[in-house]
């Protein structure tokens, strides 16, 4: 169960949605990414790993810093 700390990333999402701002999905997608380091879950436990892939948070491939793991879903957006 939620706590009333980890209901704060909805509420940003939220006042985000409700701003007179327009909306870039991808800029609003990094937010959320950015914000959702703050609570203890990995990516992975999100079960959207699709969903990261094309909004660009996430990559599939074989990490070069961890060549042994193989092919496999890189989480964040990319460094270049």
């Amino acid at each position: 169960m939620a706590d009333r700390t980890s209901a704060a990333i909805f509420g940003d999402i939220f006042n985000m949605l409700a701003s007179d701002e327009p909306i870039d999905k991808k800029q609003m997608a990094l937010k959320v990414w950015e914000m959702s380091g703050e609570y203890d879950f990995t990516p992975y436990q999100m079960y959207c790993d699709d969903a990261l892939i094309e909004l660009g948070l996430a990559r599939k491939g074989v990490d070069p810093e961890c060549p042994e793991d193989g092919f496999a879903i890189q989480y964040g957006p990319k460094n270049d």
